[in-house]
């Protein structure tokens, strides 16, 4: 029972984090035109109607997801934004999609420019705020379906602009002469990817504005007509592996800084729990005191039992040149037959003799062992600093 009421509170604060984990996890995104986000700048009002005539709507957090996802023929995918895609990742998910039945990319800012980011021959400008009439002819747009939201307007420059359909020009007249500008600009299917539609009014699908003249209609029509849609949300992560990541904490999972903040008060609080039962630090002295000089000793019995002489003089000889160089001002790592000339020079010794004493190992026995070490200390004493 004691072990039971011990583990108790910790049961409990583990379920309870849980809890909020889960609800965190659930909560509404504040996403612009995801789907899951009911707010003014989302577009869940939209999908909710979508849903109800049989279409399923599919989040992707990201299109390095939609790579893990299989896209048959007759999925609708929507690109949220063309932001954090590169041309070599930009190149990679129009290949992953190339089955699909339309690629939809919104463009809410002409400055995204998603004839840079998707290799197209379009060039994007701001609209001008004024309602739109279509001015085309394609299959999700009907006579009066007047467009009052433009975020941007795109113009296809390409030489074979004929076969792209731009819906909602500036003017009546715009297109008159053969041009392809509009804020719809659809774009016929080629080798590796699908028929792609730049969408310029994502502002117009959202909550606050989907009510507005004809805006629900045309959404509805150009996501409707399939039984699946994927929507990629564009995500740091998108950006391909050669491109610089934004940085850590754009690339974790949402709802990270709220679940690390929440770990913390939790660590915090058991702390100051299980804290309260403790007494205050007291300094107790050590049982025993070890000297510097018994490692030294220890490790010199060691050699000894091991009969390890060699290894002892190498040793000997090691910190005699070290300390010699120090006293004569020579740097650490001087050679040897320098350093010999400069303490000969100075002891006025042998150079023969000061080379055997630094730099042989060789001791048949203790006894010359213990004369070479002491021969090495009188020539260190000998070496004016």
């Amino acid at each position: 029972m004691t072990r039971l009421r011990r583990w108790a509170p910790w049961a409990v604060l583990v379920l309870a984090m849980a809890v909020v984990a889960a609800l965190l996890a659930r909560q509404d995104t504040g996403e612009p035109f995801s789907p899951d986000n009911p707010g003014h700048e989302g577009t869940r009002a939209l999908v909710s109607v979508l849903e109800q005539r049989g279409t399923t709507v599919e989040v992707v957090d990201g299109t390095r997801r939609l790579l893990d996802r299989a896209v048959e023929q007759g999925t609708v995918v929507v690109l949220g934004s063309t932001a954090y895609l590169g041309p070599g990742s930009a190149a990679e998910v129009l290949r992953h999609v190339e089955d699909a039945r339309r690629l939809l990319v919104l463009v809410p800012d002409p400055a995204l420019d998603p004839g840079t980011a998707l290799d197209l021959p379009v060039t994007s400008a701001p609209g001008d705020g004024q309602v739109l009439d279509p001015g085309c002819t394609a299959p999700w747009v009907r006579e009066g379906d007047r467009l009052a939201r433009v975020d941007t307007m795109m113009e296809h420059r390409g030489a074979d602009r004929a076969a792209a359909t731009a819906c909602y020009p500036p003017t009546a007249t715009t297109n008159v002469g053969g041009a392809r500008t509009g804020a719809l600009l659809d774009l016929p299917a080629e080798a590796g990817r699908p028929a792609l539609t730049l969408v310029g009014f994502p502002t117009a699908l959202t909550n606050e504005h989907v009510v507005e003249e004809a805006h629900a209609a045309l959404g509805l029509r150009l996501l409707g007509g399939s039984d699946r849609v994927l929507w990629v949300l564009p995500s740091p992560g998108d950006a391909s592996l050669e491109e610089t990541p934004q940085g850590l904490w754009d690339v974790l999972p949402r709802n990270l800084t709220a679940s690390v903040v929440l770990l913390a008060a939790a660590v915090l609080a058991a702390a100051l729990w299980q804290g309260r039962r403790l007494a205050p630090v007291v300094g107790e002295p050590l049982p025993a005191v070890v000297h510097a000089a018994e490692t030294t000793r220890a490790r010199g019995r060691l050699y000894r039992q091991a009969r390890d002489r060699e290894h002892a003089l190498r040793a000997l000889q090691e910190g005699a040149r070290h300390r010699l160089a120090l006293r004569l001002g020579l740097p650490a790592t001087v050679g040897t037959a320098e350093l010999v000339d400069a303490v000969s020079t100075a002891v006025g010794r042998p150079p023969s003799v000061v080379h055997r004493l630094l730099d042989d190992p060789t001791a048949p026995d203790d006894a010359t062992l213990v004369d070479v070490a002491r021969q090495l200390r009188s020539l260190e004493e000998g070496t004016p600093a």
